[in-house]
């Protein structure tokens, strides 16, 4: 089954702009409940009042960088556990990691010595149903590669690859109503192949 979440047919920039502020106050009031500190304690570490600190928390008001940074020392924790991931440093892509450990049973195991990254179950879920479409995806661009006939046949294809996933999610949508264009096609030809083998019957009794 493929899930795909668009609230109300917003960009998903425009949601995930609209709830930072939150997400950055559940980190810090998280963070801070953690340690046993007050709003008015954690306030006074970096020179604001605990009602300040309480807008961040809320979300009503999100800290810009340099303040995140007072508050994750005043903390004693690294800026990006604050803020939302990024992925461009190592770092920053295992605090994604941890982030998708929270917000989607992500789970690290080794199996046969290797490490092994595995949402739930790694079967149900609708994470999982994105990324059981992503390896059909993969699946089938290295066939297509490894039937193309030259260089240019072969970028063309990784060129497919790249728009499938600068789409994603709405190429899971269009994939999948290609899918069902090819399934009605293919019932309609059968019932045009019985339609004929009928008339062909008729013909025959002539």
């Amino acid at each position: 089954m493929i899930v795909v979440n668009n609230i109300g047919g917003m960009d998903p920039l425009e949601i995930s702009e609209k709830h930072s502020a939150e997400r950055v106050g559940q980190r810090i009031r998280e963070i801070r409940m953690s340690q046993g500190i007050s709003q008015v304690e954690l306030g006074k570490r970096v020179g604001l009042t605990g009602e300040r600190i309480q807008k961040y928390e809320k979300g009503t008001r999100k800290p810009k960088l340099e303040l995140l940074k007072q508050i994750a020392k005043a903390l004693g924790v690294e800026t990006q556990a604050l803020a939302d991931p990024i992925v461009c440093t190592y770092e920053g892509a295992m605090y994604s990691l941890f982030e998708m450990e929270k917000r989607y049973d992500l789970k690290v195991r080794r199996v046969d010595g290797r490490l092994i990254l595995m949402f739930g179950d790694g079967s149900t879920g609708p994470i999982n149903s994105q990324i059981d479409e992503w390896e059909k995806e993969c699946r089938f661009i290295e066939e297509e590669i490894n039937e193309a006939g030259n260089e240019e046949e072969r970028n063309a294809i990784r060129h497919d690859y790249d728009m499938w996933k600068w789409t994603f999610p709405n190429a899971l949508v269009d994939r999948s109503e290609e899918v069902l264009k090819e399934a009605r096609m293919k019932k309609l030809q059968e019932q045009i192949a019985e339609l004929q083998k009928q008339l062909d019957g008729l013909k025959d009794e002539e």
